[in-house]
């Protein structure tokens, strides 16, 4: 358990459904979600989250609370590569996103990866906020085609290297 009550733990190939509407709903409640209104259909990506969440469980953790998902994140190919972090919309702000991430990065650092890596919409401007204060920074910014949503749309990729020494955070002394 983290301080803020939630548990983190692997997600399970049976959870696929529940994580699918995790993943849906922080997508819908998105700034990119107002971009693409129209664009995607609903029930095409609601089945992709689904068979990602199947597929994929194994590397997944995901993030509870009294029986209920908060939220999840992924490295797809298992690499230095974050490739999903959702957090249901009633959730954010409350450190399950940061929770996940945290996780995630040390699953990379174990790995043997020196950096971790993601991309988001470019118009999110609340996640590159997020990511910036997590210690990532932007190395790139264009247009990608994504395979799910099957156009091009704006992107950034942020890197955060694990080689520099955490800063000296004043608040909390070393005894």
């Amino acid at each position: 358990m983290t301080a803020a009550k939630f548990l983190l733990r692997r997600a399970g190939v049976g959870e696929a459904p529940i994580l699918a509407a995790v993943g849906i709903g922080a997508w819908s409640a998105s700034a990119f979600a107002d971009f693409d209104r129209g664009r995607t259909d609903r029930f095409e990506l609601e089945t992709e989250f689904c068979r990602f969440c199947r597929e994929y469980a194994h590397l997944i953790t995901v993030a509870w609370r009294d029986d209920r998902a908060l939220g999840w994140g992924a490295r797809e190919h298992d690499d230095f590569r974050i490739s999903d972090l959702w957090v249901t919309p009633s959730a954010q702000g409350q450190g399950v996103g940061a929770a996940l991430l945290v996780k995630l990065e040390n699953d990379i650092r174990k790995a043997g990866h020196r950096f971790a890596e993601l991309e988001t919409y470019a118009g999110n401007s609340g996640a590159i906020r997020f990511y910036r204060r997590q210690g990532y920074e932007i190395v790139w910014q264009g247009l990608k085609h994504s395979d799910s949503l099957n156009y091009a749309l704006e992107k950034v990729r942020l890197v955060k290297s694990f080689e520099r020494e955490p800063p000296n955070d004043t608040r909390f002394p070393a005894p």
